[in-house]
């Protein structure tokens, strides 16, 4: 834990990095909701980072794991990334790390998912285009989903 610095912030801080990886953004919010000052949650964030306790880079790549696993596509995950503090840079760094085959077959998973579910047929294209422009694929994407799906059936 990082020496000179408020006690009780770097114990938050070392309790939500031991829970999960955080953004820089995600741990000041969370520490200025509980109502420390800025300042000093800037300075212990920093601290964490420069001992590559907290890194933003990790919290990417662990994201974008985690969404790729659930079917998202990478216009959502960029997106949510934004929100949480990331930047334009290392989002576009990361995401283009993962082939665009494995995007393609997480837009066709989510396809098969929601078509087992029946509430919508193959044959209903803007729903099924609706759902997956949501999910943050992107035409060509979407389109291989498609046709992989007519080709099974």
């Amino acid at each position: 834990m990082p020496k000179n610095l408020n006690s009780d912030i770097t114990k938050l801080i070392t309790k939500y990095l031991s829970i999960r990886e955080h953004s820089k953004l995600e741990l000041h919010n969370k520490l200025t909701q509980k109502g420390h000052d800025s300042i000093d949650i800037g300075d212990c964030i920093d601290e964490f980072s420069s001992k590559d306790i907290q890194s933003d880079t990790r919290f990417t790549e662990e994201f974008i794991r985690s969404k790729l696993k659930k079917n998202k596509g990478p216009r959502l995950v960029s997106s949510e990334l934004t929100t949480r503090g990331i930047s334009d840079s290392l989002i576009n760094k990361k995401i283009s790390e993962i082939s665009y085959q494995e995007w393609c077959n997480a837009a066709l998973k989510a396809l098969v998912k929601k078509l087992h579910g029946a509430s919508v047929s193959i044959d209903n294209k803007d729903k099924i285009y609706s759902f997956l422009i949501s999910r943050g694929f992107d035409h060509k994407m979407i389109k291989y989903a498609l046709d992989e799906q007519k080709n099974e059936c």
